[in-house]
């Protein structure tokens, strides 16, 4: 959890408290990612929900909470695969369409989303504690990639149950980016 918090608190510019970490991490263990170095130093993070759009909708809504690059390792697309590897998850999980916000101004991250899909769907004036507007941008997910909702997820959890994780996968940041050297990955499960 201290990677996690450490990546966003120095990284973006919302504060958070710890409560909020611990919601999306406890929730939904399987949506967040945490990538590192050889040398096992956090570069960078992921963190995602799952659920339905409304109560009594049948629109299974993924959501991009934070993410996170340590500046020195921007540029390189650790971000897009961070991305790349929540979009996988949450698909494969049911999700219908994912959505997110980013400040209005952030032309490396609008560009990023855009580059993989994501539309502008809105702007939300004075969204931000420091006063920036933002983008909520949506990528409606393909019929064609739609997975069934698993069963666990078509019924609403009783109070208290946590997602159980997905297997975690690992790989190496400090690597060139070709298929067998992709950037470590792993389900940050706490």
């Amino acid at each position: 959890m201290h990677a996690i918090i450490s990546l966003i608190e120095k990284e973006l510019s919302e504060p958070y408290i710890v409560y909020t970490y611990r919601y999306f991490v406890n929730q939904w263990p399987s949506l967040c990612f945490l990538a590192y170095t050889s040398t096992r130093e956090p570069i960078g993070v992921i963190v995602c929900k799952l659920d339905r759009h409304l109560k009594g909708s049948r629109l299974m809504r993924g959501y991009i909470a934070m993410i996170s690059v340590k500046h020195e390792y921007r540029g390189k697309g650790l971000a897009k695969r961070l991305v790349r590897r929540a979009l996988e998850e949450m698909v494969g999980m049911g999700a219908q369409e994912v959505v997110l916000e980013t400040e209005a101004d952030n032309e490396a991250a609008l560009g990023l989303y855009e580059r993989l899909g994501f539309i502008r769907e809105k702007r939300l004036h004075r969204f931000y504690l420091n006063g920036k507007d933002s983008f909520r941008l949506v990528l409606p997910i393909p019929q064609a990639m739609q997975r069934p909702i698993p069963p666990e997820l078509d019924a609403p959890p009783p109070p208290g149950l946590v997602q159980p994780p997905s297997p975690s996968q690992t790989f190496n940041a400090d690597s060139n980016s070709t298929a067998s050297h992709a950037p470590d990955i792993h389900t940050h499960i706490l």
